[in-house]
């Protein structure tokens, strides 16, 4: 085997690695995430300030890396099929049985030895190690990049100049945004996967992430279960009922909910009442927040920001009325999931039976029937609502009635409670779960066992 032999060789296997140094390079930059370059970067690593400048040229980037892979494959058909590809030729022309197809044989080796090594030591492995850590080795390479891009910057120029002449006549724009919603939500489930953020974490920061698509009317408690006081009532009543209650603030009223005068902490005024003196609501009233009903959660936040001592809205209805209560606690609730009072220790939004079934609060927003059941409504069955019940009123299309069923995809649902016209609980159950309810042999009277396992009806309203 002559000396010119092996040195050709040599040089391919130069060129494969040096084929797989700009596929490392374009995957490890390509991949890498910007924060934490910027991170990098900000302690004084300059392999991460150079990758972030190559990162705002990315014509620039990939002409330079499509460059010089180009011409690698080039030098590498060269060396193989002229000169490695002759020397094994003259090889194979010596053993007889081979002989007249020698030269056949040889370039056929060469080309798939060839192709073989750039495929496992030019592509796949480098691409393999700067996917496993992009950040890493995009800090390594970028400075030889940065070389490379200043020496070829001519035909580099040429071929950018030309992308963009061809990206302009095809009508390619890049129009859409760089980050969305699904991208941030995927980024924290690979989180959760990888065991770098908890699963509450990422379930709060989706939950912080629909706070601005969530209304006011999905978080807040319904008049209808709003506890509050009457301004004419007698002072024996007032502190009976604040005593008997464990809310903390009712809105005090005059004669009616529509008519809010303001807000008072049951605390203070049956402290001052303990202590004697002769007090009226009127002198513990505070004027509440009043928030449209189109107001989003994050709009009611930022409410409560500018005033901090009154964490107490009323959501106003188009023509003035009163739609409801909502405090920070329930902007809270929105982020962390369902926080018991004491009143509501009983009778919990959500409850799983033993067949996998889920006896749910009508007033439940969808949301949080996905978050809680890990069932979530076809895409196309979303409509205006919010609500368990909202979505059972614009399905059903008629006054509700205990027994009523509604069958969206694999979910079925039942109302198997009402509180006077209001839905008060419903059954929610999989294709999977009624398959099993109604087996031969099982107990097939489902709505029976639905209606005894919904709580009895609540005389007291929540409020805040």
């Amino acid at each position: 085997m002559s000396t010119s032999f092996v040195g050709e060789g040599f040089a391919i296997l130069l060129l494969i690695l040096l084929n797989g140094f700009f596929a490392l390079a374009e995957m490890s930059l390509v991949t890498s995430r910007k924060p934490r370059l910027e991170a990098e970067a900000a302690r004084g690593n300059r392999g991460a300030a150079v990758a972030l400048r190559l990162l705002e040229t990315p014509d620039s980037l990939f002409s330079t890396v499509q460059i010089g892979i180009t011409l690698i494959g080039i030098l590498t058909g060269a060396f193989g099929g002229a000169s490695v590809a002759a020397h094994l030729t003259h090889v194979l022309a010596d053993m007889p049985a081979v002989a007249p197809y020698a030269a056949s044989l040889a370039f056929g080796v060469v080309i798939i030895v060839t192709t073989y090594l750039t495929l496992i030591f030019g592509e796949l492995v480098p691409k393999k190690m700067a996917f496993a850590s992009p950040e890493r080795f995009a800090c390594a390479v970028a400075p030889v990049m940065l070389v490379f891009m200043r020496l070829s910057m001519p035909a580099v120029w040429l071929l950018s100049l030309s992308a963009r002449a061809a990206s302009t006549i095809l009508r390619i724009r890049e129009d859409g945004p760089s980050v969305t919603d699904e991208d941030i939500r995927g980024m924290l489930a690979e989180g959760v996967r990888s065991g770098v953020v908890l699963d509450a974490e990422r379930t709060m920061s989706e939950r912080v992430m629909r706070l601005g698509d969530r209304s006011v009317t999905s978080i807040m408690t319904h008049r209808t279960r709003v506890a509050w006081l009457d301004s004419e009532a007698p002072q024996e009543d007032i502190i009976e009922r604040l005593a008997a209650s464990t809310y903390s603030r009712f809105p005090v009223c005059d004669g009616d909910l529509d008519n809010v005068l303001g807000v008072i902490k049951a605390r203070e005024y049956l402290a001052a009442c303990a202590e004697g003196a002769d007090v009226t609501l009127k002198n513990f009233m505070r004027q509440p927040v009043f928030i449209p009903e189109t107001a989003r959660a994050l709009d009611l936040l930022e409410a409560f920001r500018t005033t901090p001592h009154v964490h107490f809205a009323m959501v106003v209805g188009e023509y003035g009325e009163v739609q409801g209560i909502v405090t920070l606690n329930d902007v809270l609730e929105a982020i962390v999931g369902d926080i018991p009072s004491p009143d509501e220790a009983d009778e919990p939004e959500a409850v799983r039976r033993a067949d996998g079934s889920w006896l749910l609060d009508g007033m439940m927003h969808i949301d949080d029937m996905a978050d809680v059941t890990g069932l979530r409504l076809p895409d196309e069955k979303h409509g205006d609502f919010e609500t368990l019940a909202g979505l059972l009123l614009q399905h059903l299309g008629k006054l509700p009635a205990i027994g009523d069923t509604l069958r969206l995809g694999p979910l079925h649902f039942e109302i198997v409670d009402m509180d006077g016209r209001r839905i008060d609980r419903v059954l929610l159950s999989t294709a999977a779960t009624l398959k099993d309810e109604y087996a031969p042999g099982t107990d097939t009277a489902a709505q029976k066992s639905a209606t005894d396992a919904a709580p009895p009806k609540g005389g007291s309203n929540p409020a805040a």
